[in-house]
């Protein structure tokens, strides 16, 4: 494993871990994407495994999150969210000029499924597959919790807390869960891995007003399908989650976000769901299925 600082919008660094193939003919690079509130590290096993399998791997730590975040889980100021997104675009230069001509894999997961959406409204012709795990649906009072960010950054700050927003963004997830234990459950049926997350002093750090700006922004913007300009119609897209992942907001959310990306012009779309899982099915304890069928998809 390889790490890489890279320089993007504002001076930032983001903090690049990069897993070459173990073949000598790799066959494409996977661009993985992470979610909120965790970090670059809890990918490296996947990266391994496709890294077994013929893959070239870069994982990046999201603006504001991982060991080399001047402020854990502060994304920005302002503008929060089109730094993410260039923030990813950043990542596909260096890519691009790093393997030239090997086919791009984009890969996210949770808020990272967010941003892939995001960046795919104008980016689409970039990649050759995509891949969008515990991949949130579309919300259509978006845009009401864009206007309470707003009005809470107003009023406290970009780098204050808010209570309001804490439990808009998380607090239906964790009491989705009956007879929960914790209130991160929701996270998977796997208790190591919830208890391994609970532990982490770089998971679940509590995201600021502006972080939160940013998200409500980038969820907003991914529920435009008019958004989207040059569409690759026929990217390879697959829509991958936990039966019980209460972030993809069960049948009908997953099904609504379906619609949502053939609205914006995608034609080209599998899904898997996987009974007896949750959010994190990366991390879940019959996760090898996961990772195979992912690599299978990334391949095929």
């Amino acid at each position: 494993m390889e790490k890489i600082m890279l320089s993007s919008e504002e001076n930032y660094s983001l903090s690049l871990s990069v897993f070459e193939s173990e073949s000598e003919q790799a066959a494409g690079v996977v661009q993985i994407v992470h979610g909120m509130e965790e970090h670059k590290e809890r990918y490296y096993d996947f990266a391994r495994y496709l890294a077994a399998g013929g893959l070239h791997v870069a994982v990046a730590d999201l603006r504001g999150h991982g060991e080399d975040a001047p402020v854990l889980s502060h994304i920005a100021d302002r503008k929060g969210d089109e730094l993410l997104i260039r923030d990813q675009q950043v990542i596909a230069d260096w890519i691009a000029e790093r393997y030239p001509g090997l086919p791009v894999i984009l890969f996210g997961h949770s808020m990272g499924s967010i941003i892939s959406r995001v960046l795919l409204q104008t980016d689409s012709f970039r990649y050759a597959k995509a891949a969008l795990s515990g991949y949130v649906n579309p919300n259509p009072a978006a845009p009401v919790a864009v206007a309470l960010g707003d009005a809470a950054r107003l009023s406290k700050g970009s780098r204050a807390y808010s209570k309001l927003l804490d439990g808009l963004a998380l607090g239906p997830y964790g009491k989705s869960i009956p007879d929960r234990k914790t209130d991160l459950d929701w996270l998977s049926y796997n208790e190591e891995n919830v208890q391994k997350y609970s532990e982490d002093p770089l998971c679940g750090a509590r995201f600021t007003i502006g972080s939160y700006c940013a998200l409500f922004s980038l969820l907003n913007r991914m529920g435009k399908p008019d958004a989207c300009r040059s569409v690759n119609a026929d990217l390879p897209v697959l829509l991958i989650a936990g039966k019980d992942d209460p972030c993809t907001g069960g049948e009908k959310g997953r099904a609504n976000s379906r619609a949502l990306l053939e609205k914006s012009g995608f034609r080209n779309i599998s899904v898997i769901t996987y009974e007896h899982m949750r959010h994190e099915i990366l991390n879940e304890t019959d996760k090898e299925k996961v990772y195979r069928d992912l690599r299978d998809f990334f391949l095929k």
